[in-house]
């Protein structure tokens, strides 16, 4: 028997390392690929990626399969119609949509500008606002007015209005600096101006969002950083009318937007961050959380949500790092490549989206993405410091019952002047605070193929009646790669709004069959498993469902459903168990009245 389960674990761990989802690529050409190392480069203001080795000489096209998981339709509408040279939007993720959630139909955008095709002395901020839920767009202004602006960031206060972040040479002072600019009216572009200022040529890159109410002492809370020797910085803002702040704190975050920002249902702040640096000795690619419980007065200690492990596979986090909160519990995801500690990475190498929360997996974060459920294509070409999927972005729906996670996926298909890599951006989501997750679905068209890059999901985003919606902004270009980068005079970019439509079932529940005559709960498959397992189960009616999972000496591991109301039918879930121990567990379903416990053995 114990011959048999290691011949099992063997041939599972074996599968699991040659095998690459939808790949079009030899396990050959991977390794090539994956011994391709890049050096990360800093430019003052964004950053690029240059090759240290050997080029791949492999290039295959093909449409990558979709799997569907919505039931409804994705609206595209140009934001913007101008020609932008500046194309590269954020060197992390972008926050740069924002859908008020007390008025579903106002939704804000902010993009980085210029029409110059190089130099980009004329680099603004534009503000777009929508009040019909993005069906029509108004350019309002730039933000700020005059001065030459970029990389900026969106949220809104408590009355509805935008609160725009940005480093700009805008104000008294020419140095370029973090500002922001809080609106008088939703949409109406009447901005007061709010400089932290003090250190005023040091902090730019802000990520920023608003407390509960602005009646509180406390208004906003942003991080920043430096160009230059120095990490991030954390502070709060004190008045909307005025330039009033607590002061910058040290955050020990790796600079340009390394950092998220979020507020729980409860009021608290939450700020995580990944360190890819290797000025942090020993600390190279992990993640870390912490959180305030006064408004962003005061922060408490961090913990480390992921560790970067390089005497295994290497994998740390590199750029994107985005969150939101499901009620009082954090939401982070965050993008994890192959990486040295001296701070190269690997574009060609497969790459990771992980999820984390401490109500998911006992607090380990678990996988979202990765070429076992996204089409693999290594990242090629002009690289602005991206992998094969990188920059995850994370919303939730207004009823608070699902999660949505977008990211940028490397196609197979590259641009005619060069042989960068054009992007796709996928969408998946989870019905069950991210115990589980729906395969990932690519969102664009690709004919005509265009560039997708710099995907941003509202943090909250509206449900009406039976039908659901995920609002996204995302840049589109006829070329791949950034003109900031490799110049490219075709470059074409524009912002444009997707609206995605579904049907808010719950989506971490997959429906098999709308009928059911009795109760059930079915053996796991496949089973014993590594790491993951299917439960299927069945309702004649609509019932409120919960489905844990437990140790053997009864300790509860995982909560895959909790108290959601499921509709009648046969369902299934999937559990991931990559962080668990080899062993027997027991899982657990109360649906009403019902309750039914079975075994399943993992073996790793």
């Amino acid at each position: 028997m114990l011959r048999r389960l290691f011949l099992l674990s063997l041939f599972v761990f074996l599968v699991g390392n040659v095998s690459f989802g939808n790949s079009i690529y030899t396990k050959e050409q991977i390794d090539r690929f994956s011994r391709v190392q890049y050096k990360i480069v800093s430019h003052g203001e964004h950053f690029t990626a240059v090759n240290n080795g050997l080029v791949p000489d492999y290039k295959v096209v093909v449409a990558p399969t979709e799997s569907d998981w919505w039931s409804g339709s994705v609206s595209e509408v140009a934001v913007g119609n101008l020609r932008n040279y500046y194309d590269l939007e954020s060197n992390g993720t972008p926050l740069q949509i924002w859908q008020d959630p007390t008025n579903a139909n106002n939704i804000h955008a902010v993009y980085t500008f210029s029409a110059q095709e190089t130099g980009w002395s004329d680099r603004t901020i534009q503000y777009f606002f929508s009040s019909d839920k993005g069906a029509t767009w108004s350019f309002v202004g730039n933000v700020p007015a005059s001065g030459r602006a970029g990389f900026g960031t969106i949220t809104g206060l408590s009355t509805g209005v935008a609160l725009i972040g940005s480093h700009t040479n805008a104000g008294a002072s020419t140095n370029v600096r973090v500002q922001f600019f809080v609106d008088a009216f939703p949409g109406l572009g009447s901005f007061t101006n709010l400089d932290p200022a003090g250190e005023t040529n040091k902090y730019i890159w802000p990520r920023v969002v608003g407390t509960t109410n602005v009646a509180s002492a406390n208004k906003f809370v942003f991080a920043a950083s430096t160009s230059g020797a120095d990490s991030a910085f954390w502070n709060t803002g004190t008045s909307i009318t005025s330039s009033a702040f607590l002061g910058y704190k040290n955050l020990d975050a790796s600079p340009a937007e390394c950092y998220t920002l979020a507020r729980a249902d409860n009021g608290n702040i939450g700020i995580a961050y990944l360190i890819d640096d290797a000025r942090f000795a020993g600390q190279t690619g992990d993640v870390y959380f912490m959180e305030s419980t006064n408004g962003g007065t005061s922060f408490g200690t961090p913990s480390k949500i992921f560790d970067a492990n390089f005497s295994t596979d290497s994998l740390g986090c590199l750029r994107g790092i985005s969150m939101v909160y499901k009620g009082n519990s954090p939401c982070v995801v965050f993008e994890t490549i192959k990486q040295t500690e001296a701070g190269s990475f690997f574009p060609g190498a497969p790459s990771k989206i992980r999820f984390w929360s401490p109500a998911v997996n006992g607090g380990v974060s678990i996988v979202v993405a990765d070429s076992n459920n996204v089409p693999y294509a290594p990242y090629t070409g002009t690289n602005d410091v991206l992998g094969s999927i990188a920059r995850p972005s994370i919303g939730k729906s207004s009823d608070g019952n699902n999660l949505f996670v977008s990211m940028m996926v490397a196609s197979s298909q590259a641009g005619s002047t060069d042989t960068t890599s054009f992007g796709d951006i996928y969408l998946t989501a989870s019905g069950n605070g991210g115990a589980s997750w729906k395969k990932p679905r690519r969102v664009n068209n690709t004919t005509p193929r265009m560039d997708y890059r710099y995907a941003s999901i509202s943090p909250t985003n509206d449900v009406s009646g039976s039908t659901g919606y995920v609002n996204m902004l995302v840049q589109k270009d006829v070329v791949p790669g950034s003109n900031v980068n490799l110049a490219n005079t075709n470059t074409d970019a524009k912002p444009v709004y997707w609206r995605v439509t579904y049907t808010p079932t719950p989506i971490g529940i997959n429906e098999i069959s709308g009928l059911a005559n009795n109760y059930n709960l079915e053996q796991n498959f496949p089973n014993p498993f590594n790491p993951s397992t299917t439960i299927r189960f069945s309702l004649p009616q609509v019932s409120n469902v919960t489905l844990k999972v437990y140790s053997l000496n009864g300790q509860e591991v995982a909560t895959l459903i909790n108290n959601q109301l499921v509709s009648s039918g046969v369902k299934e879930v999937s559990f991931n168990a990559s962080a668990l121990s080899s062993g027997i567990y027991f899982y657990t379903i109360t649906a009403g009245e019902y309750k039914e416990t079975k075994k399943m053995m993992l073996v790793k």
